[in-house]
């Protein structure tokens, strides 16, 4: 008995048929695995130093998107990683990789040395695990050792003498590619004369000079003449003699430089050398100056909105045109910006200018002097009288002119949402809240309607997680509610709760007066409806009635609208992008709906953050229908086939078996969970092919997948024998569980990642003897 499982989650329903899938699973221009072209006019090899990433590779060939030149490998697509980091040192050169990889460089010969420092890339934390290679002319050279996430990094120096081909390898260090993101750092070749080569260096840069100022330090130099003159680099160092950083990793086209970083009250010392497009450098120009430390003695003008929203430098509104005997309806016309001065000196604000259907209420008499630590509320009030000619979103901007120096003029952002009357067809879009309104660039239904019924299928930025864990256990939880925009009058709460239970502790509760409002209180309060929680668990979340969990609601009102199996989806979470539309980490918005009413999910929308999706856990084969049970590490799995009687398998019909249930006293060896292992699913009866196939609704990108089997029928190999196709990929051909796992009654489990393509993940298991049996899927988070 051994082997821990990891994760926790729920699975929560498949698709009906789809469309075929192509036989080429990375069809429709995605990218792994990845081969690469060689240059028809490839970069020469130039005297001394030559960076890999700078050179034109022979051929190239990735397990998982392209390689990354000066970058991380990052997933399927070009240009998608990040700054190369093996532990805590990032490197500006080299070529980030991904288990298995094979790169090849022609070198004829003529250089002597390559190097690199080598490692998991930091991107993937302390996991993967790979070998790095090289070899020359096909005779190994050096090789690492398995690395994984944690491991030092290695420095490769190896002589290539002679060389006419050398080769980059990495492994998968025979435990499969998850995770393994490897980068070599700093690659590189030194090489001789070669014959005919260019080996007259340009001139010195000359006249060059160095201006500090509060923004930096500008270095300007004449401009050299050398007809085949690349361009120019710059390095610094905070003393004459110390070791200097290349600030520039493409060289400079111009004959000028502005450091922004350079360090304030110390000096910097530069050198700039210029570089002819053989590689030769010329001996280095100098120059130091010393950025001024910043000014305090003068005013600074901190700017806070006391609305606690999720951008610190914009303002949300909103305003009902016809409002019923106020105050029956609470709006959020009304926000207040804080202005502080936290500099040492005196801070006036000269100008509040103003634009849009604002404005600022009570007016301020201007100049306004503040002393330091002083603050002063400016109240802005959105004045929309209706939808012409804007729309129901309007835009605009409040902007604080003062003495600040350093931020004379700072520009806030006004947004207001405008709608004629409460409720009556006349609310704002879910579009129309979350991008119109607070900026946000998340993508909700691509070209299609958000509205699908309460169908459990995934669009734009949707992420399929009934349940949740924090990402950081030692901070809470986050919440904020963006908006309600259900029944006036109706104080929506929003609860958590532990997987397997099915209530739970309440997180905030909403104003019912703001019912129809952006930013509703608190109810109770005039306080904004945010709050944190801290659950030591796997958790769900539960909006009055709504369950993340889609197989706990009510999903008969679903269908009488025209769902499609599976149903039950009416509490959604997308990916928070910011407003450049980068996917802000471990922040989701929650967005529902309320069962059977109109499926606009704009009833009432959240910023969530510090969590990330829990593992999906599907015991194949549990009874009864909607069964679960907790493995001895405490994660909750549960059956293949929900609580409704929805089977996430076809053909339904597929026995649980063992005939009779299952063994309670059976041991199962090579596990602790032998639970799991007890119940399985494959017998399909008479039926040809003996296939059976699993549709789970998943959002579309890789996933890893842990597939655990054993066979409770047989205890000798060649008696159950068949291929697991995933997403149309056989990733375990002639799969037989008792040779693999060495006896009957024995636990394998198989990790496998996929590419997942139209909102599902799709799984066949197809027999040649006997029939398939799987025991339980994983699907990792």
């Amino acid at each position: 008995m051994a082997l821990a499982l990891l994760g926790t989650g729920l699975l929560i329903g498949c698709k009906p048929s789809d469309p075929p899938k192509p036989t080429d699973p990375y069809a429709g221009g995605q990218s792994y695995p990845w081969t690469g072209k060689a240059d028809a006019s490839p970069r020469p090899l130039t005297q001394g130093r030559n960076y890999l990433s700078d050179l034109s590779y022979s051929s190239a060939s990735n397990a998982w998107g392209p390689i990354e030149l000066d970058k991380s490998n990052g997933s399927q697509l070009p240009g998608d990683g990040q700054a190369l980091k093996i532990g805590t040192q990032t490197f500006a050169k080299g070529i980030g990789v991904h288990a298995g990889s094979t790169l090849t460089y022609t070198l004829n010969g003529n250089c002597s040395t390559f190097s690199a420092t080598v490692g998991i890339d930091a991107e993937v934390g302390a996991r993967g695990s790979v070998v790095f290679q090289v070899y020359g002319d096909d005779t190994l050279l050096a090789a690492s050792g398995t690395m994984t996430g944690v491991s030092a990094a290695k420095v490769f120096s190896v002589s290539v003498k002679g060389v006419k081909e050398l080769k980059l390898v990495v492994t998968d260090a025979g435990d499969g590619i998850a995770y393994d993101h490897a980068d070599w750092a700093d690659a590189q070749v030194s090489c001789e004369v070669l014959p005919g080569a260019d080996v007259t260096p340009p001139v010195a840069p000359k006249s060059l000079t160095a201006t500090a100022s509060s923004g930096g330090i500008a270095l300007d130099w004449a401009d050299n003449s050398e007809a085949d003159l690349a361009g120019y680099r710059v390095s610094r160092s905070t003393s004459v003699g110390g070791t200097f950083t290349v600030l520039t990793t493409t060289l400079l086209t111009v004959s000028a430089y502005t450091d922004a970083a350079a360090p304030q009250g110390v000096p910097s010392y530069y050198q700039v050398v210029a570089v002819d497009k053989s590689g030769n450098a010329s001996a280095p120009s100098s120059a130091s100056a010393t950025r001024p430390q910043p000014n305090t003695s003068l005013g600074r003008a901190k700017l806070q909105s006391l609305d606690g929203g999720p951008f610190a430098d914009r303002l949300v509104f909103s305003r009902i045109g016809s409002l019923v005997s106020p105050p029956s309806n609470g709006v959020h016309d009304r926000a207040t910006l804080r202005i502080t001065n936290t500099g040492s000196g005196a801070l006036q604000v000269t100008g509040l200018p103003i634009t849009g259907a604002w404005e600022v209420d009570p007016k301020l008499t201007l100049p306004l002097d503040l002393a330091p630590g002083k603050t002063q509320d400016v109240q802005v009030v959105f004045k929309a009288q209706g939808t012409s000619p804007v729309g129901k979103v309007h835009s605009g901007t409040l902007t604080v002119e003062s003495s600040d120096a350093a931020a004379p003029k700072q520009v806030i952002q006004l947004a207001g949402v405008w709608q004629g009357q409460s409720e009556s067809g006349q609310e704002p879009s879910l579009e129309e809240i979350v991008e119109g309104g607070f900026g946000f660039q998340t993508k909700f239904a691509p070209g299609g309607d958000v509205n699908q019924e309460g169908r459990v299928a995934p669009q734009g930025d949707e992420v399929i997680a009934p349940y949740w864990q924090r990402i950081d256990a030692a901070a809470p939880v986050t919440v904020q509610q963006l908006a309600a925009y259900h029944t006036q009058g109706d104080a929506a709460t929003l609860k958590w709760f532990t997987k397997g239970d099915t209530d739970g502790p309440a997180i905030l509760t909403q104003a019912g007066i703001d019912g129809q409002s952006v930013l509703p209180r608190k109810n109770g309060t005039n306080d904004p409806a945010v709050a944190t929680f801290s659950p030591a668990t796997t958790f769900g979340f539960r909006v009055d009635s709504e369950n993340s969990d889609a197989t706990l609601n009510d999903q008969n009102a679903d269908r009488g609208n025209g769902c499609v199996d599976p149903c039950g989806q009416h509490v959604r979470f997308f990916k928070a992008r910011d407003r450049a539309g980068q996917i802000m980490p471990g922040t989701y918005l929650l967005i529902m709906d309320y069962s059977g009413i109109n499926y606009d999910y704009n009833d009432n929308v959240y910023l969530i953050g510090n969590l990330k999706p829990a593992s999906i856990l599907i015991d194949v084969g549990l009874t009864p229908a909607g069964g679960q049970f907790t493995d001895p590490q405490g994660n909750v799995w549960f059956s293949d086939r929900d609580r409704n009687n929805y089977a996430l398998f076809t053909p339904n019909t597929a026995k649980n078996e063992p005939d009779g249930g299952p063994n309670t006293a059976l041991d199962i060896l090579g596990t602790t969970n032998d639970t799991l292992y007890r119940t399985y699913r494959g017998n399909v009866g008479s039926l040809t092919p003996r296939a059976i196939n699993f549709d789970i609704p998943l959002e579309n990108g890789p996933q890893t997948l842990r597939l655990h089997f054993a066979d409770l029928a047989h205890t000798t190999a060649g008696k159950r024998v068949f291929d697991v196709v995933a997403e149309g990929q056989n990733v375990l051909p002639n799969l037989d569980i008792v040779q693999q796992a060495g006896n009957g009654n024995t636990a394998l489990v198989k990790t496998v990642n996929v590419q997942v393509t139209g909102g599902a993940l799709n799984l066949t298991l197809s027999a040649s003897v006997d029939y398939p049996s799987i025991a339980g899927i994983e699907i990792v988070r």
